[in-house]
């Protein structure tokens, strides 16, 4: 019942955002407002207590129906939902000083809306069909290039594979003797996820998305889309066991994990600009994510959780640093000191390393996998320093003074000051992001 409330809350907000995209700083702090407000409150919701609204007694985790299909609030949903409403008020703050347009508040708070719907509606079929309308509905913020198609066409081809898995999955509760159809199930459902999640060889959308589109769209992309589909896939192991009992599993994520980081981080090592990096940076935390995925058991999939939350923020804190320094294709705000350090800071913690947040995760995954495979720890420390070879090559463009572009205001210096703060601070006090 509340996340009805919440969802329907943020399609208000949007709808209200819309009328306000004229003062797209108004629009902007509303957003960030409301989008804080729920991810503290589901946060802090006991799913074991009740509460009485309208004369009746609701439990808090209770199931809502909306439309014959059921809305359900658990305890890895409760975790999903936090991560998606505040990453993106982090996003709204950042748009409200640095370059958005005027629709990023409206259209940013109707997807907040939808990635919430697919992660709590259920049976999962519907989840996936919602995810699908929520990756079109992004599509509003961007320009509408090659990046963007990429990604929308990435997407509609992942779609057929859970459709036809849980035909499958029907049959199978119809003639149980016929194991071949779990098998079946397990690769259409594994290769859809592989889509959206761009890896090897579904990678190129990945960095053509990240080097034309503006830096904040494609933060929103990176972090609350992808960070969706991760909790998602979650809950497919969580519902379908089976899946990850498959006897090819382990091996074939190993071999696309590895696959994922070593692409990245040589495609890194090329000058291609800032937002490229930016693109085979994900590409080499993704691969990462899938080795931990994995590793499978209770100690995987808590290091596949603080890995989805410390790459958040890694995305977004260089998101600001090239919207600062003007290194997206959009907009130039203004020349910022702070905006090449944001963005190197956020390129060191996606890359995992010390003493940014994302090395904390990264050095839970290197413990884990270096008792049984000490030669792959070796292949994706490379991997990571393919991508500061990259960021030593395009350092010296972002420090390379620009006198045409007037200078940033004190507030976006501040804002990035507490980006690449909390990205250093996390890292050194880990607790407060991974432990709840």
């Amino acid at each position: 019942m509340l996340v009805l409330i919440g969802i329907g809350l943020l399609w208000l907000a949007a709808i209200l955002a819309y009328f306000l995209r004229r003062w797209r700083r108004v629009s902007l702090l509303l957003a960030a407002t409301v989008s804080a407000a729920l991810g503290f409150g589901i946060a802090l919701i006991p799913l074991d207590r009740t509460f009485v609204l309208l004369g009746r007694e609701f439990a808090m985790g209770e199931a809502a129906t909306f439309f014959g299909r059921s809305l359900m609030l658990g305890p890895l949903t409760q975790v999903g939902l936090t991560f998606l409403f505040l990453s993106g008020a982090a996003l709204f703050l950042l748009a409200g000083l640095l370059e958005s347009g005027e629709l990023y508040a409206a259209v940013g708070l109707g997807e907040l809306g939808l990635l919430a719907a697919a992660l709590v509606i259920r049976p999962l079929i519907y989840a996936v069909l919602v995810l699908e309308l929520a990756a079109a509905f992004s599509v509003l913020l961007l320009r509408g290039g090659m990046g963007g198609t990429r990604y929308l066409t990435f997407f509609v081809l992942a779609l057929p594979g859970p459709l036809v898995a849980h035909w499958l999955l029907d049959m199978y509760a119809l003639t149980p003797d016929q194991a071949g159809l779990l098998n079946t199930a397990s690769l259409l459902i594994g290769l859809s996820f592989a889509l959206m999640l761009g890896l090897v060889p579904f990678h190129p959308w990945v960095p053509a998305l990240a080097r034309r589109e503006s830096p904040l769209a494609v933060a929103l992309i990176f972090s609350a889309v992808g960070g969706t589909v991760w909790f998602l896939l979650l809950d497919y192991l969580q519902t379908y066991p089976w899946l990850s009992r498959s006897p090819y599993w382990s091996s074939a994520l190993t071999a696309l994990g590895i696959g994922t980081a070593v692409i990245g981080g040589l495609l890194g090592m090329t000058r291609r600009g800032w937002g490229a990096l930016l693109g085979y940076a994900v590409m080499v935390d993704t691969g990462m994510l899938v080795l931990a995925l994995g590793k499978g058991g209770v100690v995987g999939l808590e290091l596949e959780r603080a890995m989805v939350l410390t790459r958040a923020w890694g995305v977004l804190t260089m998101a600001a640093g090239l919207s600062s320094v003007g290194a997206g294709e959009v907009s130039e705000p203004g020349r910022s000191p702070w905006g090449a350090v944001a963005a190197t800071a956020g390129l060191l913690s996606l890359a995992g390393f010390p003493p940014t947040v994302g090395f904390v995760s990264r050095w839970g995954l290197y413990r884990l996998l270096f008792l049984e495979q000490p030669l792959t720890v070796l292949v994706l420390l490379l991997a990571s320093v393919g991508l500061l070879v990259g960021l030593l090559r395009m350092l010296p463009y972002a420090l390379r003074s620009d006198s045409s572009r007037p200078r940033a205001s004190l507030a976006v210096d501040l804002l990035l000051m507490l980006t690449v703060a909390g990205a250093i601070g996390l890292g050194v006090f880990p607790q407060f992001l991974i432990y709840r």
